[in-house]
């Protein structure tokens, strides 16, 4: 978590195929199970994630797919545990950030939020996602406009993903991240899983019982489909 907070702020230049670059901002994404299933049916998503400077592995789901292939990874590192390490770095070094996604109100009920517990914190602007995409240069005018060094992005996958890939180029901002439902969590519309759960990566679980209709799918379809699929690749890729 960490490292990754440091490169989140830090004001590099963002890599990409292994070449440097001034032009436009750094993107970051968290990929998590539901975000590799998506890549299936939404095949642009796949190329959106490969596209990112950084993917942020976000659930015990990717840490087992990734040892299945000998990798393993250090930490999992999902939004809504990265967000207050985020604020305490972006309050100790003066950079601002922009809010921008989720259903009308929620964004600034996450700004609200946010302050009362950094109230030194600079929020540049908070503005909800439901706009046309012929809007998306007046967007990206806005929050250029404010000099914010972070943006968060929460328009849910594969939305968001394309909208950073298409926009980046034209963002002033240091650093631009996809965080899904982060608002969701941050404006109180949704609470969080106790700290036990989240630590044995079962917040899934926690999820469910909150919405079983709209997580059904997601997780009791999504998870299984998820292991299979990642076992079948395995497979594949090994010659079996």
């Amino acid at each position: 978590m960490t490292d990754s907070v440091n490169w989140v702020m830090s004001k590099s230049s963002h890599v990409k195929d292994n070449v440097k670059s001034d032009k436009g901002c750094k993107t970051a994404c968290f990929v998590n199970v539901n975000s590799v299933n998506l890549t299936v049916d939404h095949p642009e998503l796949k190329v959106s994630l490969n596209n990112a400077d950084r993917c942020f592995a976000d659930g015990s789901g990717l840490r087992l797919a990734a040892k299945t292939l000998g990798i393993n990874i250090k930490d999992n590192v999902n939004g809504t545990d990265m967000l207050p390490h985020l604020c305490e770095a972006a309050q100790a070094q003066g950079i601002s950030i922009y809010l921008l996604g989720a259903k009308p109100g929620v964004a600034i009920a996450t700004a609200k939020n946010l302050r009362k517990h950094y109230p030194t914190l600079r929020i540049a602007g908070a503005e909800h996602g439901y706009f046309d995409r012929s809007q998306d240069n007046n967007v990206v005018e806005r929050i250029n406009q404010t000099n914010t060094g972070v943006l968060l992005l929460a328009m849910g996958s594969p939305v968001q993903e394309k909208w950073l890939q298409d926009n980046a180029s034209k963002l002033t901002c240091n650093t631009a991240l996809a965080v899904g439902g982060l608002f969701d969590f941050y404006s109180g519309q949704i609470s969080r899983a106790p700290m036990w759960m989240r630590e044995l990566g079962l917040e899934w679980i926690w999820r469910l019982m909150q919405e079983p209709k709209s997580k059904f799918k997601r997780y009791v379809i999504g998870n299984p489909l998820f292991l299979i699929r990642t076992f079948v690749f395995n497979c594949a890729s090994r010659g079996f």
